[in-house]
């Protein structure tokens, strides 16, 4: 007798798939586990080994199993046609699969028998809806997010946690700040945001606060009526709120925002309604907030450079982005993916980048991010002519340059530089953070013998964990 579905064997459980109507299983990436044999009469003869580790949509172009994987929705009554000779429409039902809150894989079962009758009158409205969604891609492709979270490279500690705050940024509307240097990927973050979001298919309104002229930044964000000013356009114009309705409105350089100006977009922020400049009348808006700045905004507070009001309304989620140098065990993926996207844009086929290149450049401390190692990149792309980088390709741009090793520490050539890189505080804490990771691993993770062996505390260890961001699990 079966008292739980845990019971089952697996050669129930595949029974029990195989005599449902069509099934597909797939990984979290969205590509084919497992198809049943019902799918694949229903495709036209189409067996699991021909397509096992293909991409679901590369098969079904139509299919909704990335947007389940994606939102981790589940989206049913979905209609296709099958590729069998009768051309059968038959409805789908798309799971995403959860385990502990984590996806897992994706379910989708094709309803072919008794849905006939449904079938017409559904059909036509999906013909409605698809027109509709195929509206809204390509406007999206217009006036929306041109970056996505899968355009964040990186496989670090740093860029997981990042990325789950970009995540649960994504499932509200609540102002988000954006901190990290220059050429860390600010804008990147912020278009990862608004296509996560439910606002996706809106616009992405991107507005750079140190672009603008001090004095035409009111009217760029708020708009104006005719007459408003001289030189304004007959009819007015409209802001960039009013631009950005139902989407995002972006801000790039909050920190360069004249302090004139702050009280008016503080004033938009809470009562969430503008006056175009000449105009008497009050706005509503609907927009999601996003700003980045490239310094501390608390510390402009302090320094009276900023308002205190402002920004405590725009730090709701703040993410902060970490520097190249904080996560150089990144750079060969990410090297690997700027020789993809410049091949592409300059036409070029370079083939590779050698593993003493990538090990070499993850000695640099990358001042200027990840902007700063594509023109690196780039550079030595142009040098090459086409074969594959080596370390030659690139050593020229670091003549004049410091190159430290970064995965053992020589103490006797630090100290004996007076370079800013190499001050003794800095040095400590990289010695410090790879000693408790290799004690970490030797104890196989146990904090409590961890401890014991580095000869501290557990609360202290837990403590160092934290200012390291060495994963607790």
């Amino acid at each position: 007798m079966i008292d739980n579905i845990m019971d089952l064997s697996p050669e129930i459980t595949k029974l029990i798939i195989d005599h449902l109507d069509g099934v597909v299983i797939t990984d979290p990436q969205g590509r084919y586990v497992y198809v049943n044999e019902a799918w694949s009469e229903m495709m036209g003869g189409i067996k699991l080994e021909d397509i096992k580790g293909k991409f679901v949509h590369d098969i079904i172009p139509d299919t909704k199993i990335d947007f389940v994987l994606k939102s981790k929705k589940a989206v049913t009554g979905h209609v296709i046609i099958s590729k069998g000779p009768s051309k059968t429409e038959a409805f789908s039902t798309y799971i995403p699969i959860l385990k502990d809150g984590e996806l897992v894989a994706g379910f989708i079962h094709v309803f072919i028998r008794g849905m006939k009758s449904a079938v017409d009158f559904s059909s036509k409205v999906n013909s409605m809806l698809n027109q509709i969604e195929y509206y809204q891609e390509e406007l999206r492709k217009i006036r929306g997010a041109k970056y996505s979270i899968d355009n964040i490279v990186g496989n670090s500690l740093e860029i997981r946690k990042m990325k789950d705050i970009i995540i649960n940024a994504a499932r509200s509307s609540s102002t988000v700040l954006i901190e990290g240097e220059t050429g860390t990927g600010k804008e990147l973050v912020a278009h990862s945001i608004h296509d996560l979001s439910m606002r996706s298919s809106a616009p992405f309104i991107k507005v750079n606060c140190a672009a603008i002229p001090s004095n035409l930044l009111e009217s760029e964000f708020f708009g104006y009526e005719e007459g408003a000013f001289t030189g304004a356009k007959r009819g007015g114009k409209e802001g960039r709120f009013e631009m950005a309705k139902g989407g995002s409105l972006f801000f790039d350089e909050i920190n360069q925002m004249p302090l004139v100006l702050q009280p008016k977009l503080l004033r938009a922020l809470q009562e969430k309604e503008i006056e175009r400049v000449g105009g008497k009348e009050s706005i509503p808006i609907d927009v999601r907030i996003i700003v980045a700045s490239n310094v501390s905004l608390e510390k402009m507070v302090k320094e009276n450079k900023f308002r205190s009001d402002l920004f405590y309304r725009l730090n709701v989620i703040k993410i902060v982005i970490p520097p190249l140098r904080k996560r150089k065990e990144d750079i060969p993926l990410i090297v690997d993916n700027l020789l993809d996207k410049l091949n592409f844009q300059l036409g070029m086929s370079v083939p590779s980048i050698s593993d003493e290149a990538k090990m070499k450049l993850k000695e640099y401390e990358w001042p200027g991010n990840i902007r700063e190692l594509q023109n690196v990149v780039e550079r030595a792309m142009n040098m090459s002519w086409g074969e594959a980088l080596e370390w030659k390709h690139f050593s020229p741009y670091f003549e004049n340059k410091k190159l430290r090793k970064n995965h053992k520490i020589n103490i006797n050539n630090e100290l004996s530089t007076n370079d800013n890189e190499f001050l003794i505080k800095d040095m400590k804490d990289r010695l410090e953070k790879e000693t408790i990771i290799q004690a970490l691993s030797k104890c196989n993770n146990n904090k409590t013998q961890t401890a014991n062996m580095l000869g501290i505390s557990r609360t202290l260890l837990y403590k160092k964990m934290e200012k390291y961001s060495i994963d607790k699990n």
